[in-house]
């Protein structure tokens, strides 16, 4: 059925993306599994809780910028270079009415080093009151992820042109320098403190290679607009709902490492961690297929709404089948999975695992869901549901810790993944009535 929808560029495209997904979070998985051996259960908890700091307030120096350029860029004609853009029609997209991708990217490129700023003075202030070791740390990791956003915003300039070769090159080299860097720094005894500069000098180095691609092939040539000019004020009106939902769904995926900190310790941050590093890498699975649906089904939609209802169900059904199995297989192995990759010491994640394991059935699904939202034009309510998400969840997480140690926040993401899915199917069915 995808066949005869699906082009070779985006099939070709897909396969390129999965094959980097799968060699890149390999390297960042192994790199994990020896810092929770060479660290402990309290450093690897404190080295989880600077990532998810960092991961957090990094995205304020984004706030959606990255995609905003991606589009933009693929609304022109994807040319081997960005010279002589092709013009659009008036109505196509603001930005690029009266502007080129050049003056788009060159003008967001100056935003994000304005939001540098200000991000790197909110990592300092929230990692004081720590040891200076631990504060250089976590400091230097926070640090390392604002450049990663640098990183990928290059990259995504790369996935607008179709160029997913380019833009895997960059993020796999990244996550490799960044794995083997880091794992040679632990074996030789540097500790978080040598993890984290290890971690920030490879992601740095990676970024400055890639806009070295894009100066010479000629991004920087256009002249920017004023950071305070129309055209900046109509950048920001269609990235900061993108970047609001991406910092929503960032929240909620990181907020239960500080409330285990808060209420418990870092080892049961640690606990927490090492089941979650387990679950996450499954959600190349379903990105990597909605990659390949989404463009049928939103194509469909429009063209033939009939053939768009059985994509949908056919892809939904998909995903819950094998949400299930991979739900089945993490809950079943759980035991032997931490005990034989992250050791005795680590015995309290194996119910946070198996709590975590029966989420990926409705995470699964809802990929399809959220994405069915999209083409139907019904984004504004991923906003909702994610603020919605995110307060269920830091509150339901908050009461159960005290009950359930560090599975409390993974009982309460089965919860808000299972409310997720009855919105996004109330939303859908109402659009399905409105279409038939």
């Amino acid at each position: 059925m995808l066949r005869h929808t699906l082009s070779r560029p985006i099939a070709r495209n897909t396969l390129l993306k999965l094959a980097s997904e799968l060699i890149g979070r390999a390297a960042t998985f192994a790199l994990g599994l020896w810092a929770a051996r060479q660290l402990g259960s309290v450093g690897f908890g404190l080295y989880n809780l600077a990532l998810a700091q960092g991961f957090v307030l990094a995205q304020l120096g984004d706030m959606g910028l990255q995609t905003l350029i991606t589009r933009e860029v693929a609304l022109q004609a994807p040319l081997p270079t960005p010279t002589l853009p092709s013009p659009l029609p008036p109505d196509h997209s603001p930005l690029t009415t009266h502007h080129s991708p050049l003056t788009t990217h060159y003008t967001a490129w100056r935003w994000k080093w304005a939001l540098a700023l200000p991000v790197t003075l909110l990592l300092w202030l929230f990692s004081a009151g720590r040891a200076p070791l631990i504060r250089l740390s976590f400091l230097a990791l926070g640090l390392a992820l604002l450049a990663q956003t640098f990183l990928e915003y290059a990259a995504y300039v790369f996935r607008g042109q179709q160029r997913l070769r380019r833009e895997a090159q960059f993020l796999t080299a990244a996550r490799l320098l960044t794995a083997l860097s880091g794992g040679f720094i632990l074996w030789r005894g540097g500790g978080l403190p040598g993890l984290a500069l290890a971690s920030l000098a490879s992601v740095s180095l990676t970024a400055a290679w890639a806009y070295s691609h894009l100066k010479r092939e000629g991004w920087f040539q256009a002249r920017p607009q004023p950071l305070l000019s129309p055209f900046s004020r109509a950048l920001w009106q269609q990235a900061l709902p993108l970047g609001a939902a991406t910092f929503l769904s960032i929240s909620y995926t990181r907020l239960p490492l500080f409330w285990l900190e808060a209420r418990l310790d870092a080892a049961a941050v640690a606990h927490f961690s090492a089941a979650q590093r387990l679950v996450e890498p499954m959600q190349i699975l379903p990105a990597s297929f909605l990659a390949a649906l989404f463009p049928a089904y939103s194509h469909a939609l429009r063209h033939d709404p009939r053939r768009a209802h059985r994509l949908g169900w056919l892809g939904a059904l998909l995903l819950m089948g094998s949400g299930a199995a991979v739900a089945l297989l993490l809950g079943l192995a759980a035991p032997w999975l931490i005990n034989y990759l992250y050791g005795a010491e680590f015995h309290g994640s194996i119910p946070v695992l198996q709590w975590l394991s029966w989420s990926v059935l409705p995470a699964f699904v809802n990929y399809s869901l959220t994405h069915y939202l999209i083409a139907h034009g019904q984004q504004r309510w991923l906003t909702l549901f994610m603020g919605i998400m995110l307060a269920l969840h830091g509150g339901l997480s908050w009461l159960l810790i005290p009950h359930f140690g560090p599975a409390g926040p993974a009982i309460s993401v089965l919860v808000a993944e299972t409310a997720l899915l009855f919105a996004c199917l109330t939303v859908l069915a109402k659009q399905e009535a409105t279409l038939h």
